[in-house]
């Protein structure tokens, strides 16, 4: 039985912001993203990770009104510690976990994590985990990694043009993602089994061609993801609008439920709407889409 969550945004953008460079934050909170990803794995090389944790500390302390993630190092670095120094004693922060692969790589996090909430004053399973999958052998045990602790949240699969997942699987990057189809579908499945709240897509590297973005984001929402990695402040509100409800969708989802609870007065579990047979599956549906679109976060 899952643990009860907090009170967690809904995340169709998150954007990455390299924990070396604190003087980046503004600029990429005004963006509009969902979430924020202050970086301490890839983007800060290893002389600058100390420094980055002391920037990352002070963001995170003002940020009681914004959720923000930190995207940690991986536990077999050596400085998982360290990197979870940096989180602040209020519930807006997650941790993103890079290059899972198993279970066993979150059981050190999940024991530190626990022990901060009790620091804090924080409520048990508080502070969550977004886990990252960026080979095939973290796909295969993704359903097991979701389910082995309530923490764990949600998903990220790193489906980047030359990024970590597509070497792994030796594929080529295509614009219309065929090498990715099977990876994504396997993913949204173990994912949605395993009740995680937030699916994302990874990272488009291209940051000049918006509707090349578009389109890619277009293919992970029909795939079933529930939003997309940002690597810059210009992908935000493409992102944002691809993985948001149409006003057509949102229209016909509301007009739905209202001729389904008239029908459902009267007896009646099904009715024709706009010439489609529709039953329960088709309200739970509707109803999915009025849940989409996430109340703004407001600022301090």
């Amino acid at each position: 039985m899952r643990a009860r969550m907090p009170l967690l945004p809904t995340l169709r953008s998150v954007l990455f912001v390299p924990g070396s460079r604190p003087e980046l934050v503004p600029k990429a909170t005004a963006a509009g993203a969902d979430a924020l990803v202050l970086d301490l794995e890839d983007s800060v090389p290893a002389e600058g990770k100390d420094l980055a944790r002391t920037h990352i500390a002070a963001v995170l302390a003002e940020s009681a009104a914004r959720f923000t993630f930190v995207r940690c190092n991986h536990p077999c670095r050596g400085a998982l510690e360290k990197d979870l120094s940096v989180l602040a004693p209020h519930p807006a922060q997650a941790v993103m976990l890079p290059k899972v692969e198993s279970p066993k790589d979150l059981e050190a996090i999940d024991a530190q994590l626990s022990l901060f909430e009790k620091d804090a004053a924080l409520g048990q399973y508080t502070i969550s985990i977004l886990v990252v999958i960026e080979t095939s052998v973290g796909l295969r045990a993704l359903y097991d990694i979701l389910r082995s602790t309530p923490r764990v949240r949600g998903a990220g699969l790193a489906t980047a043009e030359e990024g970590d997942f597509m070497l792994d699987i030796g594929g080529q990057w295509t614009p219309s993602g065929e090498a990715l189809t099977y990876a994504r579908g396997k993913f949204v499945c173990d994912a949605r089994a395993a009740q995680a709240m937030w699916i994302l897509d990874g990272a488009f590297m291209n940051l000049r061609d918006q509707s090349a973005l578009a389109a890619e984001a277009r293919i992970a929402r029909t795939h079933g993801f529930s939003g997309k990695v940002a690597v810059h402040p210009r992908q935000v509100a493409t992102i944002n609008e691809m993985f948001s409800p149409t006003p057509a969708e949102i229209e016909r989802a509301s007009r739905l439920l209202e001729a389904f609870r008239k029908a459902e007065a009267h007896g009646s579990g099904a009715l024709a709407f706009r010439g489609m047979m529709v039953d329960y599956a088709n309200v739970r549906w509707a109803e999915r889409i009025l849940q989409q679109t996430p109340v703004p976060q407001r600022e301090k």
